[in-house]
């Protein structure tokens, strides 16, 4: 049995969403890989990654529309002290397992701050940030900690969109493909990664795309969510800049927090350290939730 056969039959059902195997296989097709110990035949602790060669090298990478793989263990009931001998005892030796690479580039889920074992291995690490609604089942209380602005925009935009479920990728891909020329930016993300990964989500009903429509059925923005059994994420969006003031972004995730509310408990905005876009998110009223990003650069002499 190889290590996916195994990982897949042995994965948690807490498992995260970019922990999936449907998700693995839509982003990185046959390059993600996973290390993992086992005890007594059971799963005891695992670390996801992918790979990919080039003339410079294998590069362990972070695949396109994935927030986080890295590591996953369970600590549940054990002291302070019990904790962290368990965390670095656990992280040495997956850190060992790891295949050699050029350069290395992994995010680390929110809550898994412990990275002194791969410190110790001359790894880098590298903090970043996320916004996340810790409760989204009461949507009205969620809608009261929105500041005014968002509140204002949620209102113009009930008025002038209707929101729709959508399986028109196309579309989707083409307006992220505008939202980028607008911004003179090329689009690093391809139509085939997204058109897999949206089929895979839809496949095992926890991905939708919604898009905000005008009175002439104009796609004004749109959000790509998908979700596990405790978490919805914020995977990609686009909005037309002919619509910029419009509000129909915000429309959007209140649709998306309302049709949510009774399938998860939280919802991550997924984070940006670009300050505008931070700033968005954080209007909402998430909190702010660190993780880590663990890199390194291996000479070939």
């Amino acid at each position: 049995m190889t290590g996916q056969e195994a990982y897949r039959k042995l994965l948690w059902d807490e498992a995260p969403l970019f922990h999936q195997p449907f998700w693995l296989d839509a982003v990185a097709p046959n390059q993600w890989n996973v290390a993992m110990i086992r005890r007594e035949g059971l799963l005891h602790a695992y670390y996801l990654y992918a790979l990919r060669k080039s003339i410079l090298g294998t590069h362990c990478y972070m695949p396109e529309l994935t927030q986080f793989l890295g590591p996953a263990y369970r600590v549940q009931g054990l002291i302070e002290r019990e904790r962290l001998n368990h965390e670095t005892l656990v992280l040495e030796e997956l850190c060992s397992m790891l295949p050699p690479a050029a350069a290395f580039s992994s995010r680390w889920q929110t809550g898994y701050f412990n990275w002194l074992p791969f410190y110790w291995m001359n790894y880098n690490q590298r903090v970043r940030y996320t916004y996340v609604l810790e409760d989204i089942s009461k949507p009205e209380t969620v809608f009261s900690q929105f500041n005014d602005k968002i509140v204002r925009e949620i209102r113009k935009a009930e008025k002038g969109f209707s929101v729709s479920e959508t399986e028109d990728v196309s579309q989707f891909y083409n307006l992220i493909k505008s939202n980028f020329k607008q911004k003179n930016a090329s689009v690093q993300l391809s139509f085939e990664i997204l058109n897999n990964v949206f089929l895979a989500s839809q496949k095992n009903g926890s991905g939708t795309i919604w898009c905000a429509l005008d009175g002439q059925n104009h796609w004004a923005a749109a959000i790509f969510i998908a979700w596990d059994n405790k978490t919805a994420y914020y995977i990609i969006g686009a909005r037309d800049d002919a619509f910029g003031n419009s509000g129909a972004m915000s429309l959007l995730f209140w649709h998306a927090f309302n049709s949510l509310k009774d399938k998860v408990k939280s919802f991550d905005f997924e984070g940006s350290m670009i300050k505008g876009v931070e700033n968005y998110f954080r209007s909402f009223g998430a909190s702010q939730r660190m993780f880590f990003e663990i890199t390194a650069v291996r000479s070939p002499y």
